[in-house]
């Protein structure tokens, strides 16, 4: 064979047998890498978040009478709110604003600090009647407990009870059958009752969640009394004072606006929640 051809043999040779080596090294890196990779998925991050020291919820919704806070057919009715047998109006809408403390290290148990505001008017959801209209104001406030179910889930559903203060007040504008208008001033009139609720709560962010709740405020339980009016003298427009009037009085002695009523109602509510005190610790854990 040609001396050239043996030194281009040779050549060819170590060319290929270097691309072979070359390979090898490469296949051999890219293994490693992988492994180093896999290595870096063993292990995953997980965020906690540490119990609320302090929760604030402020909500508002529709308020709905039960019992006696009702009207006829939703409207106001002259005869019924006369005679005392209902309050002549159903429908309304509230605000809430609620403080909440951890009683325990689980998040079980919570004090919470209640305050609201309670509108009901005769006209919200009914038409105007030739026989008048009524609206009533009610503030509120109590101490109650909250037993939560889920207190490390980012869903947290809970429900809870309290006494409840009430200075309920409002004002009526009556017309006779004569056509002639007579206003009815209700005084401030206090009233101790309790509620009972129930509600979710989801945090979407450390210091920010959204809550729902459902809620049922019987306002008048105690203190019920009821009296005569009192005219006022001084008025261009005839004007009589009243109280709550829901405290029943004998048949043979009646009170006009008078009657055992029961100021209760159900509430449906929307808010935001704020959280005061939430820590995120972060823990490395094996992958599954």
């Amino acid at each position: 064979m040609h001396p050239k051809i043996y030194k281009i043999s040779a050549v060819m040779f170590i060319l290929l047998f270097s691309a072979v080596l070359h390979a090898q090294d490469y296949e051999i890196t890219i293994k490693r890498d992988t492994i180093v990779t896999q290595k870096s998925r063993i292990l995953r991050i997980v965020t906690v978040r540490t119990l609320p020291k302090f929760t604030l919820h402020f909500n508002g919704g529709y308020n709905t009478g039960a019992m006696e806070l009702t009207s006829h057919n939703g409207g106001y009715s002259r005869d019924d709110f006369s005679t005392g047998k209902n309050y002549g109006a159903r429908d309304g809408d509230g605000f809430n604003l609620i403080g909440k403390l951890p009683l325990n290290k689980k998040g079980n148990f919570w004090f919470d600090i209640i305050t609201g505001f309670d509108r009901f008017q005769s006209d919200i959801f009914a038409k105007n009647t030739e026989e008048g209209k009524v609206y009533y104001n009610s503030f509120n406030g109590g101490l109650g407990l909250e037993y939560n179910f889920t207190p490390t889930h980012k869903v947290k559903y809970f429900v809870g009870a309290n006494p409840l203060i009430s200075i309920i007040s409002g004002k009526s504008e009556l017309i006779n059958p004569d056509n002639n208008r007579v206003d009815i001033k209700i005084k401030n009139s206090v009233r101790i009752g309790y509620q009972a609720f129930l509600g979710l709560e989801y945090a979407f962010e450390k210091n920010f969640g959204v809550n729902l709740g459902i809620r049922f405020t019987h306002a008048n339980l105690l203190l019920k009394n009821s009296e005569e009016p009192e005219e006022d003298l001084n008025s261009s427009t005839p004007t009589s004072t009243v109280g709550l009037n829901d405290n029943a009085v004998p048949e043979e002695t009646p009170i006009q606006f008078a009657g055992w009523k029961q100021f209760a109602y159900f509430s449906a509510s929307v808010g935001i929640s704020y959280f005061f005190g939430v820590k995120e610790l972060r823990y490395k854990l094996p992958d599954r």
